[in-house]
């Protein structure tokens, strides 16, 4: 079989918007999906011409309200606009569309029949098998998209798939928890992926489509095959990551055959049950699975054991392994901006009680920092800082009588696609100009503390720094570690 396909779904609302955009993404992709339900009534007549204004062979889909699109004429109407097929290479027929006359002119005029079910309500993948024992004619093209309920489908999918004959047939998993079938269509063993233009994005935001571009650039995708070595970021719900971009670099800087899959997972451990099935060699754990990771780990190094929170997870010889790459990697990124060997003496407050606010109460420990932890939860806030002999207090107690030389952001708050963006966790704190900020958050680039901090002067970073630093320790652990 063949490597998949990348199909660029257009919904654009005129024929020469969607013929720009074709041409726009073409060094990236293989095939063009027409969803004329997206079109301008007046548009409509002229889908027949739209695959010879395109260099990629073409599929027409004018998708039912019903079944997710915005065509809501009757069959009638739909039959008509789907009559004039001729110049495309694939028309996407629904399971209940059976129409003799149309199937009839699509073998007359070489075209195929892709022959979809679409499941929006969370299910099983059990409809993959369900759906490709209904469609027997070599001619057709069995389609299921699904939404899965858990990564633990997704491990069952990937499961499932090897019980499948060899034939043409696309599946895809919906919905941001779906999102590695897209990028692993070639393990599916799926004809095609789907992606969608970056200016379009928002109209199948909810499918979990990428853009063709990000597919190829920060996944590799044209080179996935069953050699290709997959490590994973799982968190929930993990609407953003730069993890796979970071390690995309490592990736091409020792020519390595490898990817770094987002894996959204409301549970560890149907993250750690994807990540099994898929053979990872291992993984990045993001908010909220630090601490819920302990329990599940077999072996765990000290950082890890007094921190109370692992950040990654290695798959040697059957055993999972936990590390924390968080703590060393903020001092690394913290001491470079302020371009000093020691954070020693200086006085730094923490905001936050999380996962991350362990990493770094133990690394300014590590560095002999005089710290307080500050969070909204005063108990939570003091079990973090007795550990080290800290000194803890309410966040609301954070003001500028406290003089802090740093002061290290690691809650959640004004995090893009959390409830709290565009928030601030310390509105009651006057910056005086002197401080150092450091915000572990990097989407956005600049949170509205940072960029408070910034307007009165002071040196001010957000969480990438970090990121990258613990990211070449994960990836040293991944690849280079016996």
């Amino acid at each position: 079989m063949s490597a998949p396909k990348v199909c660029l779904t257009i919904t654009a609302s005129t024929i020469m918007e969607a013929v720009h955009l074709a041409k726009e993404n073409e060094p990236w992709i293989d095939l063009i999906e027409l969803r004329a339900d997206y079109l301008w009534e007046d548009e409509l007549p002229r889908i027949g011409e739209f695959p010879t204004l395109v260099s990629r062979p073409c599929i027409l889909t004018i998708r039912r309200k019903r079944d997710g699109g915005l065509f809501e004429g009757d069959d009638i109407d739909r039959m008509v606009l789907f009559s004039e097929m001729g110049n495309y290479d694939y028309v996407d027929l629904e399971t209940d569309f059976r129409a003799p006359k149309l199937q009839i002119l699509a073998e007359l005029s070489h075209v195929r029949i892709i022959r979809s079910a679409h499941y929006f309500e969370p299910t099983s993948p059990d409809v993959i098998l369900k759906m490709d024992k209904k469609v027997h004619s070599p001619y057709e093209i069995p389609k299921v998209a699904f939404t899965p309920r858990s990564a633990a489908d997704m491990a069952e999918l990937f499961a499932k798939v090897k019980q499948l004959p060899k034939r043409d047939r696309i599946i895809c998993a919906m919905g941001g928890v779906g999102f590695p079938s897209r990028v692993l269509a070639q393990r599916l063993g799926s004809f095609l992926t789907f992606t969608s233009p970056r200016k379009l994005s928002a109209n199948t935001a909810t499918l979990g489509h990428t853009d063709p571009i990000s597919l190829q650039q920060t996944y590799d995708f044209k080179n996935i095959s069953g050699k290709t070595a997959l490590c994973g970021v799982t968190g929930w719900p993990l609407t953003v990551t730069s993890s796979p971009k970071v390690h995309r670099k490592f990736y091409e800087e020792e020519n390595l055959n490898a990817l770094m899959l987002p894996m959204p997972a409301e549970k560890i451990e149907d993250a750690l049950k994807l990540a099994e099935t898929l053979e990872m060699k291992g993984l990045a754990v993001t908010i909220p699975h630090k601490e819920a990771l302990l329990p599940h780990l077999d072996e765990a190094d000290e950082a890890v054991k007094i921190i109370g929170a692992a950040n990654t997870v290695v798959f040697r010889e059957g055993k999972k392994i936990g590390y924390n790459t968080d703590a060393p990697g903020f001092a690394k990124a913290l001491k470079t901006l302020i371009q000093k060997d020691s954070l020693k003496g200086l006085r730094t407050a923490v905001l936050g009680s999380g996962g991350a606010a362990k990493a770094i109460a133990y690394a300014l420990y590590k560095e002999g920092a005089e710290t307080t932890v500050f969070a909204r939860d005063l108990a939570k806030a003091k079990t973090v800082a007795d550990k080290y002999g800290f000194a803890s207090a309410f966040l609301t107690d954070l003001t500028s009588d406290f003089k802090p030389d740093i002061i290290v952001q690691c809650t959640s708050v004004g995090l893009q696609g959390s409830a709290t963006e565009g928030m601030d966790p310390i509105p009651q704190y006057e910056f005086q100009g002197r401080e150092v900020l450091y915000d572990i958050i990097y989407k956005p680039e600049a949170t509205p503390l940072i960029l408070r901090a910034q307007k009165k002067g002071c040196l001010a970073s957000n969480g990438l720094s970090m990121l990258i630093e613990q990211a070449k320790l994960q990836h040293q652990l991944f690849f280079h570690t016996n």
